[in-house]
């Protein structure tokens, strides 16, 4: 068991999935620890996603505009009270309960546990095989141990709320080169993954790649040359 745990859940446009993935995240948390909270962050949505999350328990962050997923995550992240913060998605593609393997994982020693999706060719686009290929790649570079760093993720508070170079998405990679490069045990698990059942990926545009692929330089210079200073949002 773990002693408190925040899941977080990113959502934009998420209407026709997220009082299910919030019903998913109480039944399946309490599982795995006594103290659980479940916030969600409103990213603009245009649909109901905001009134849907008011009618259940879980917290709501709400934003008027649109500010991308990366935002989202760093103000997750912020507002977690618990010593571990669970990153799943809105939309499904991971069911809920690959959040016990990865308990389980932590539970045994690891501090950050990252789950992996064996099955991502059987689901992907070639071009988001090759843009998943290219990052995880960077990643493992920089000083990462196990791939799939924009997967969810199982992880002590402190190793996601912390300060980073990057300004996008590529964040998410960093989380994980620099909770193992601190000497933090980072440690994979396969999930499963499915194929989205509604809403609209974004993860793969071609300016959210131009900025990783940017952020990846300020993130090499930064743990090289110790600039740009990673902050803390």
């Amino acid at each position: 068991m773990l002693p408190s745990l925040s899941i977080v859940i990113p959502a934009f446009n998420e209407e026709a999935s997220i009082a299910a993935t919030i019903a998913d995240a109480f039944e399946v948390g309490a599982r795995v620890t006594a103290q659980l909270e479940v916030i969600v962050c409103n990213d603009g949505s245009r649909d109901a996603t905001a009134a849907i999350v008011r009618g259940t328990d879980a917290r709501l962050l709400d934003r008027e505009v649109n500010a991308g997923i990366e935002a989202s995550m760093r103000a997750l992240y912020a507002e977690a009270r618990h010593a571990w913060i669970f990153l799943m998605s809105a939309d499904r593609q991971w069911p809920m309960t690959t959040l016990e393997p990865m308990a389980a994982a932590a539970a045994a020693g690891a501090d950050f546990v990252i789950g992996v999706r064996s099955n991502k060719r059987a689901i992907y686009t070639p071009y988001r095989r090759v843009v998943s290929w290219g990052y995880e790649r960077i990643v493992r570079a920089l000083g990462a141990p196990g791939g799939d760093p924009g997967s969810i993720k199982l992880a002590r508070r402190e190793l996601l709320h912390a300060p980073v170079a990057a300004r996008g998405v590529f964040a998410e990679g960093e989380r994980v080169i620099r909770a193992a490069r601190s000497g933090a045990r980072v440690v994979e698990v396969p999930v499963e993954f499915h194929k989205r059942g509604a809403g609209k990926a974004t993860g793969a545009r071609t300016q959210v790649v131009a900025t990783a692929l940017t952020d990846a330089v300020r993130v090499a210079a930064s743990l090289a040359l110790g600039w740009p200073r990673p902050k803390r949002p």
